[in-house]
């Protein structure tokens, strides 16, 4: 594949995710709207939970053993051997997703039984989960299918399949919310899940060259492969860990808090798709390919400057996010079901999402860099007491914070899983000047803080903590341009190298060139 290919690959990805992320976030705006935070909405969210966890580690476990499975037997046999067995594996795991839903669409109440609901919720729960059942399977054909055409090199196709996913969902919401209510939304998942296979299917049809679709269930590898599986689908399902018990504490508490929770975290991950993909996908694989090179010097001083680039995006946006937190929740959601308590029960879990942006991304980042250093053990470790940290304080911050504690629980755990990653760089590169990363981060921070104290000046003249709609939208864009002036202008005293990457970066974005790095 040539760099322009690729670059054109990583271009469309970004793009894809950014506008799945985007929908991501309207959908959200729609099931607010239509149905607000009630015990019909807790029980959608438990049960796609359900749904997306399958999927996430199928998609998780089949890229990353079918791919380099299917490069390693080309290069020791043949193509024909290599699709053989990749064939046989796919078999298998269309079998093990066959006999899962139909496991759960005739015993919904086993799965639903996770969540220790109420009766009332419960029974919604189980009825949705039945609907919701065959996206499971189709989620998990497309998963395959993405790591199929992946072989191919085909990136951008698999890239959209969270756009019709989501798509799917608001449509079945809108055509359906008035008659059948909460289950239209289930029938949207379902729907969107059909349609991610329809979106794969015709490219790996033309793609395939007559690669015969007759199922094959054995090959000589096969079982090496299947059990390589196991602790690649136990290290997903760790990773997802953390999902599952904020919807169980959440559920614990009074109907439409798992909603409310739901809805605070995608408004508390928008950032990320709007920031994040955009700075990191030029600049990641510049990074990774010097740590492959051997260019460790190089490699950290870049890692370094990321770090900055990230912390200046994050900052700013983590800090007005929280600070506003009821008038972006009422501006977003605040309209239709999601009455005045829906808006109350979503801002407070939000500010705590919103100040764990920055650990959201340097985590990213760094998990990134330390996979690229061949450190997945070390990933796995920091994985593994972060979830249990977390969970912890989830136990303990969940009866005088409700929701709210299980928000703040998520970012103790999310800038632990930071302090690890650092630990375990400097381990690696002895080179890594962590007083120089602390020194950074306080820098920016310290300009984050300067602009926090302008918005609450401006709150002074402008106040909106009790507008709504039209009247909210004016001035609360005037207290974010004149904290985000501010900012700008602390940062060239305080991270002038940093504000210069960035403006590099938006450059690069736009002539479609690698961004450089300058050391500092």
């Amino acid at each position: 594949m040539t760099t322009t290919r690729l670059a054109r690959a990583a271009t469309a990805v970004a793009l894809f995710t950014m506008i799945s992320r985007i929908l991501g976030l309207f959908r959200e705006i729609v099931m607010a709207a239509s149905y607000g935070t009630t015990a019909a909405t807790d029980g959608f969210v438990n049960a796609l939970l359900l749904v997306n966890l399958v999927a996430a580690v199928v998609l998780y476990m089949v890229i990353t053993v079918v791919i380099p499975v299917f490069a390693e037997e080309r290069e020791r046999t043949d193509e024909n051997s290599a699709w053989h067995l990749v064939w046989a594996y796919s078999a298998w795991v269309s079998l093990v997703l066959i006999a899962m839903t139909a496991f759960i669409a005739l015993f919904p109440q086993i799965p639903t039984a996770l969540f220790h609901l109420d009766p009332t919720r419960a029974a919604i729960t189980e009825n949705l989960v039945r609907i919701m059942a065959p996206a499971l399977l189709l989620q998990g054909i497309a998963a395959l299918l993405t790591a199929l055409l992946q072989i191919y090199n085909k990136f951008a196709v698999p890239a959209a399949i969270g756009i019709v996913f989501n798509l799917g969902i608001i449509i079945g919401v809108l055509i359906g919310r008035g008659s059948i209510g909460i289950e239209a939304a289930a029938w949207g998942v379902t729907i969107g899940a059909l349609a991610q296979v329809i979106l794969q299917m015709p490219q790996f049809l033309r793609l395939r060259h007559g690669i015969s679709l007759k199922p094959v269930f054995t090959h000589p590898l096969l079982t090496a492969v299947l059990m390589t599986s196991i602790p690649v689908a136990v290290a997903s399902m760790l990773q997802q860990i953390n999902s599952y018990t904020d919807k169980l504490f959440a559920s614990s508490l009074e109907a439409g808090r798992v909603t409310a929770l739901n809805y605070a975290n995608s408004l508390g991950a928008a950032p990320r798709a709007a920031l994040l993909m955009p700075v990191l996908m030029p600049l990641f694989p510049w990074v990774a390919n010097m740590i492959a090179e051997g260019r460790s010097d190089d490699a950290l001083r870049g890692i370094d400057r990321i770090n900055g680039l990230l912390a200046l995006t994050a900052i700013p946006t983590g800090f007005l996010i929280a600070l506003y937190s009821r008038e972006i929740t009422q501006l977003l959601l605040g309209r239709g079901h999601c009455a005045e308590s829906c808006v109350h029960q979503t801002a407070t879990p939000l500010a705590w999402y919103a100040l764990a942006t920055l650990g959201a991304f340097l985590t990213m980042f760094l998990n990134r860099a330390l996979a690229a250093a061949h450190l997945q053990r070390q990933i796995l470790v920091a994985t593994v007491w972060a979830v249990v940290v977390t969970i912890v304080f989830d136990l303990v911050l969940l009866k005088p914070l409700a929701q709210g504690g299980i928000a703040l629980a998520s970012l103790i755990g999310i800038y632990l899983n930071v302090v690890l990653y650092v630990w375990y760089l400097r381990r690696h590169f002895p080179t890594y000047d962590v007083r120089a990363f602390l020194r950074q981060q306080g820098r920016i921070t310290v300009a984050g803080v300067i602009s926090l104290a302008a918005a609450f000046a401006a709150n002074q003249v402008l106040p909106t903590t009790h507008e709504k709609g039209a009247a909210l939208l004016g001035p609360l864009a005037a207290k974010i341009t004149v904290a985000l002036i501010v900012y700008i202008a602390a940062s060239w005293f305080l991270a002038r190298p940093e504000l210069i990457d960035v403006w590099r970066v938006i450059k690069a974005l736009f002539r479609r060139q690698r961004p450089t790095i300058q050391p500092s």
